[in-house]
């Protein structure tokens, strides 16, 4: 039912574990002792690319566990990862997660010359982790130049409530900007012609 990440226990000092091509990592939870585990970069990288934000850890000698992803840490330059964290949940229990929005469609404002902006990228659900999709699909076909979509408007996947602001703006979409620096231009140009002509005259 669950997508699983299979890791190795570890005990070795982060730093070492890096330059080994690891990436470090964490289990936590209510009730529980932290599991700290260690998994190849590349194989985290193509598992948290692919996989939804609750999913189940198997660490070597240290049991399975139904997790949510918490934190990724990455360095400085944002393109390689440094620590992962992961909330032990239950399946039987609601939860809060936050679920990243993909937005679907062109919207209608957009073919008119709109611009579409989008506000909100990611919002928190609550319910069971087995109700848990990967991402909130927004369709914004029908989004008109001057209009906007709030999360009210956005329908919640079933068996699950928005544990979010509903009325926060998820997306909207903008008249084009008009182009004025010419008309400018142009009236400037007719101020220094007619200052120059004035000039001119009162010379003569």
């Amino acid at each position: 039912m669950y997508e699983l990440l299979k890791a190795e226990w570890r005990e070795e000092p982060v730093k070492s574990l890096r330059k080994e091509g690891y990436v470090p990592g964490v289990v936590y939870g209510k009730g529980m002792d932290s599991v700290n585990f260690k998994v190849p970069s590349i194989a985290i990288s193509k598992f948290l690319h692919h996989s939804g934000k609750v999913f189940e850890v198997e660490v070597a000698g240290r049991g399975k566990h139904l997790v949510s992803l918490d934190n990724v840490q990455w360095d400085h330059m944002g393109d390689k990862m440094l620590h992962v964290s992961f909330h032990k949940i239950s399946a039987t229990e609601r939860t809060t997660i936050t679920l990243p929005i993909h937005f679907v469609g062109e919207a209608a404002g957009k073919k008119e010359g709109g611009v579409v902006q989008h506000v909100l990228h990611e919002v928190e659900v609550t319910g069971l982790p087995g109700d848990m999709p990967e991402f909130i699909s927004v369709d914004v076909s029908g989004l008109a130049i001057h209009d906007n979509f709030a999360l009210r408007d956005i329908p919640c996947p079933k068996g699950l409530e928005w544990a979010h602001d509903v009325e926060s703006n998820v997306v909207s979409c903008h008249p084009p900007k008009v182009e004025v620096v010419a008309e400018e231009e142009t009236d400037v140009t007719a101020e220094v012609v007619a200052e120059v002509e004035s000039d001119e005259q009162e010379a003569a």
